[in-house]
């Protein structure tokens, strides 16, 4: 069952008000595209809903859940390098 909502903010809300502003601060989102899991509870989706203009919201099973460390070892690109094209082929 889906028992978390995944909130990503897409618009900032640098120019709103102290109550948006707030709101966002209480969620823990600081940055755009920035991800955060919340179970589902009714005083989480009263918040959601002061934003919802702001955020994309999902319902997610308890598995899908990441940590930050989690999600920032998703970002880091590979050890290593690899060839695209060897530099003799374009001449």
């Amino acid at each position: 069952p889906k028992t978390h909502y995944k909130i990503t903010l897409r618009r900032s809300g640098i120019s709103l008000g102290d109550k948006v502003k707030g709101t966002l601060e209480s969620l823990g989102i600081h940055r755009r595209n920035q991800i955060v899991f919340f179970p589902h509870d009714p005083i989480v989706a009263g918040k959601i809903l002061k934003v919802k203009e702001l955020v994309d919201v999902e319902n997610v099973a308890a598995h899908e859940v990441l940590t930050k460390e989690q999600q920032t070892l998703l970002r880091r690109p590979k050890r290593g390098y690899t060839v695209v094209r060897s530099r003799r082929e374009v001449i």
